[in-house]
């Protein structure tokens, strides 16, 4: 029965440290004690019983503690195909640990269909897919791949001018805007640690890994280690119906 029990534990060094206390019984018992006090003996056992257990206890605590890395939980961003893609977070609530993480990824099939996280923490941070932007008639757009079937959207202004209408980077790219307003933009893929203070964190646009070249400049995943508990709402900036929630304990 106490092999087993050590087994349990999954580390052979362990058991090999019983089995060496109890050999180390039997010499004491057969060798010793012939000459030796009974009580001195007794003594002699329970020393080195109580520091054999101390130590073995000690070992096991730090190997758990090693085995236990911190958790990161899975978030699928949409998912189907390219005839019925899924709008929505799967699963659409989680709950973790301060300290934990959360990564979102996109399994749609063979289908760019992008998505983000965007945490709207300041509601005077909401930001449009689309932007107006003011450019000079002179400047000259060339659509990629070139000969593809797009075109810039420019509107006749005044003074030599145009507006353009694009895609805001603040929602395409990786972004967050701390509590002072501080705008800092992160790679594709971001692992980004978020503290609860920012008025604003996207993710940017991600797709299935293989199809990031369609948008250029894309991701596949988006990962968020949340520092303090609170419950975090965020949503999918292209599908705002597409909505999901992070509860940190």
């Amino acid at each position: 029965m106490k092999n087993q029990i050590w087994y349990g534990f999954g580390d052979f060094a362990k058991y090999r440290s019983a089995v060496l206390l109890n050999r180390f019984v039997i010499y004491m018992t057969n060798i010793i004690t012939p000459n030796m006090d009974k009580f001195v003996f007794i003594k002699m056992i329970m020393i080195v019983v109580v520091t054999s257990v101390g130590v073995l206890q000690h070992n096991i605590n730090n190997t758990t503690a090693q085995e236990q890395p911190a958790t990161t939980v899975k978030v699928a961003a949409g998912g189907g195909n390219a005839t019925a893609p899924w709008t929505i977070f799967v699963p659409q609530k989680v709950e973790i640990s301060a300290g934990e993480s959360v990564t979102w990824y996109n399994p749609t099939e063979a289908a760019a269909e992008p998505h983000t996280v965007t945490f709207m923490l300041d509601n005077n941070t909401m930001a449009g897919v689309v932007s107006p932007l003011l450019v000079a008639n002179t400047t000259k757009f060339i659509p990629l791949p070139p000969g593809s079937n797009n075109e810039e959207l420019l509107i006749p202004d005044k003074g030599g001018m145009s507006t353009l209408m694009g895609v805001n980077a603040r929602t395409y790219n990786p972004v967050t805007i701390d509590s002072s307003g501080n705008v800092k933009y992160m790679n594709p893929n971001a692992n980004y640690s978020m503290t609860g203070t920012e008025k604003y964190v996207n993710s940017g646009w991600f797709l299935p890994t293989g199809l990031e070249q369609q948008y250029p400049g894309s991701g596949n995943a988006f990962t968020a280690t949340f520092e303090k508990p609170g419950a975090y709402n965020y949503v999918c900036i292209l599908h705002p119906w597409m909505t999901g929630s992070v509860v940190v304990n």
